[in-house]
């Protein structure tokens, strides 16, 4: 048996590609109730790059591939993408340094 925790977009996407590859015996536990409930039910459509993150970490580095994958999953499936690029500001003066560090991650 596969036991996937979380009915929201990723969790039924790994079930549907497991039972595409023949898999049987798959149980998905849902702590909401009903599916797309949490995280997925707000989600924004944004296509992260992690720059909020350390630079060179595994949640940067993973960040940045998955916006890769999917940018070519739409590509390959004619699916509509807005690659309108971010604008992050500040609102105070003393921001401009952290404003900086973004930048220079972003470049990276």
């Amino acid at each position: 048996m596969i036991l996937i925790c979380g009915a929201g977009i990723l969790g039924l996407s790994i079930a549907k590609c497991l039972l595409e590859e023949g898999a049987e015996n798959i149980l998905i536990i849902e702590k909401e109730g009903d599916i797309g409930f949490h995280a997925s039910g707000r989600n924004s459509g944004v296509l992260h790059a992690g720059i909020y993150y350390t630079p060179d970490s595994l949640k940067a580095k993973l960040c940045l591939k998955g916006n890769l994958l999917m940018r070519y999953f739409c590509k390959e499936k004619g699916i509509p993408l807005i690659e309108a690029g971010k604008v992050i500001v500040t609102k105070k003066e003393e921001e401009i340094k952290t404003l900086m560090e973004l930048y220079s991650r972003a470049r990276r």
